[in-house]
């Protein structure tokens, strides 16, 4: 089989390559499904930010629609607070005037 020590050298380096190969197919296959969890990761985070974004964008125009809702109101309360002013002015008035329709028939 082995005639002389070139055979055998040969047959070592082709044993070599094939283990060598062996390790590299090996080796690459875990780098491929390193990086495939990598990219599923990256994918999952992505997803995560562009969620959260999408509430951020919700939230910030819940805010300004009720910073809106707040301004239109505001512009309202000196009105309701000048009618109901004017409603106790009324009232005291009225009571003012009945209490003096009393008095003056009490006297009588």
């Amino acid at each position: 089989m082995f005639e002389t020590s070139k055979d055998i050298l040969y047959v070592a380096l082709a044993l070599s390559a094939i283990v060598l190969t062996f390790f590299l197919c090996w080796a690459l296959y875990y780098i491929v499904m390193m990086l495939k969890k990598v990219h599923l990761a990256v994918n999952q985070v992505s997803d995560l930010i562009t969620s959260i974004r999408q509430k951020i964008d919700r939230l910030e125009q819940l805010m300004s629609a009720v910073e809106d809702k707040l301004k239109d109101s505001a512009s309202y309360i000196p009105l309701l607070l000048k009618g109901v002013s004017e409603l106790i002015d009324y009232f005291k008035q009225r009571k003012a005037k009945k209490d003096k329709t009393k008095a003056g028939s009490r006297n009588t």
